[in-house]
Order: C-alpha cells, then structure tokens, then sequence
C-alpha cells in the first residue's frame, strides 16, 4: 500500500510516520509514505494557494489550478490511486470502511484546511469523501492519519491478524477490558478468572464484559448487533435462537443477566 497525503504542512505528516509500529512497518516495506506540498502547485511567487468563498459569510478556499495539478502529478506515477478528500460533510469513516479502503493499492488523502476545497475539484477528482466524526478541527492531516493508521492495521505485515481480530467492532461489539500486573491496585483485584487458567471461562467473562460495555458506551451499536425481534415474536424467537444456535444461547443469556442487574439504569428506560 501507498500513501500519499497532498497537504500544506508536510511537517506533520512526516512527523506522524517516525515513530511506532507502522513506521516499523514502513521501513521494512510493508507500507509506502508520500508528502506532495500543494504549495509547490501554486505557480506563483508567493506560494498561494487560496481564494475567497463565493457568496455570503467569510471563509478561503483551496483553489481548484493547484489541487488539479497536484492530483494529476499522483495520477501519472500511479494511474490506480484513489483520492480520498477528508470532509466534516463525508460518509462517516468506520471499521468497514477501513478494510474496503485497504483492498487498493494506494491512496491519496486531500488534507485541506480553512472552508475545504473547490467543490469542482471534490465532485470530479475525490473517489471517496470521508469524516472521522462530528465535529471539525482546523485541518485535514489529523482525519487522514486516522484513517491511513486504521487502514494500515488491515495490511500484511504490521499487525498480527489475531490481534486485529481480538478488537472492538470486529463482531460489531466493542472490545471487553483488559488488566495486567499488579494482581492488585489500589484495592482492585485483576477479576480472578482471568487468572484461573481456564479458557472456556475466561473467554465467557470477556463475552459478558463486551457486550456490557457496549450496551451502555454504544447503545447503537448494541441495537445493530443484538437480534432484530419483531413486535410479539421476541419470546419464540428468543426460544429458537437458544435452540438453534449454542453461541446465541449463551450471548442471550448474558443479555438477560445484564438487563436484570442493570434494569433501573437511565439507558434501558429510553
């Protein structure tokens, strides 16, 4: 995989990839970083690079000649890179949207600052339009790391697949805690069967924890995940579940113990 981020502070991109386990993974090949200055796109003296909005209220605006140029310089090293414009008005960026990113062979991310970019430029250049969220920070280079560092867990050769595996959203749950050494701190015990050595039961815990943790930290998530009951169907299809599959009885039973101990919560009342 290639990168390359088109931005107007190189330094912060460069700055990112030096340290840490994807810049391990750079050196040895497995990942290919490239900073393109849009100022070197300018054609002026000044270096400029920007221009008023249109319209009512104040604002700039990456000009559409230097972006052109800068893309179309990507285009002709690599004709298959696929641009992606970093935006506060994208598709909202998620694990999913991480592996399909890491399935093509390079990428080039438009960090852009102040209004955006000309939406000329976005409308006939940008193959995807991705936000890490809402709300705004003053530049695109932080929302392009995220992306290229999630994306990179994806790849051969940076991070251990069983690793990834382990993470939260990987079953559309969120990940379950995790607890090292001292066995005790500050008069909280490591929960004893993560000690006991039995697998079967710590893997019950983890389930349990997961779904808890989801249940009240992501409450969407939780709704997307758990079975999708029809009104006056949920007891017999709970029944056939539990019968059908054993994996679903024992989640299941779980969701039932934790609607039971936490049943006078304000979030199972909404």
């Amino acid at each position: 995989m290639r990168f390359y981020f088109l931005t107007i502070f190189p330094g912060i991109i460069d700055a990112y990839w030096r340290q840490g386990i994807l810049s391990r993974a750079a050196e040895n090949g497995f990942l290919e970083i490239e900073t393109i200055d849009l100022r070197d796109f300018s054609g002026n003296k000044y270096r400029k690079i920007d221009k008023p909005v249109f319209g009512h209220g104040r604002g700039m605006l990456f000009e559409p000649g230097p972006l052109k140029k800068a893309i179309g310089s990507v285009r002709e090293k690599n004709p298959k890179v696929k641009v992606i414009y970093m935006t506060p008005s994208g598709k909202r960026f998620d694990n999913l949207a991480a592996k399909e990113l890491g399935t093509h062979e390079a990428l080039l991310f438009i960090a852009a600052r102040y209004e955006g970019i000309d939406e000329r430029i976005a409308r006939a250049e940008a193959d995807y339009e991705i936000s890490i969220g809402d709300y705004v920070l003053t530049g695109g280079e932080l929302p392009s790391l995220v992306v290229a560092d999630a994306v990179s867990r994806f790849l051969p050769g940076t991070v251990k697949e069983e690793s990834v595996a382990e993470e939260s959203f990987e079953h559309g749950l969120l990940e379950h805690g995790h607890y090292t050494e001292p066995i005790e701190f500050d008069g909280v015990k490591v929960p004893d069967v993560l000690r006991s050595g039995d697998h079967g039961a710590v893997d019950s815990y983890r389930t349990e924890e997961s779904l808890k943790k989801t249940y009240f930290n992501r409450p969407d998530l939780y709704a997307e995940w758990r079975p999708k009951l029809e009104m006056g169907q949920s007891a017999n299809t709970l029944t056939r579940l539990k019968k059908e599959n054993k994996e679903w009885e024992k989640n299941i039973r779980i969701i039932e113990k934790i609607s039971k101990e936490w049943k006078n919560v304000g979030r199972n009342k909404e």
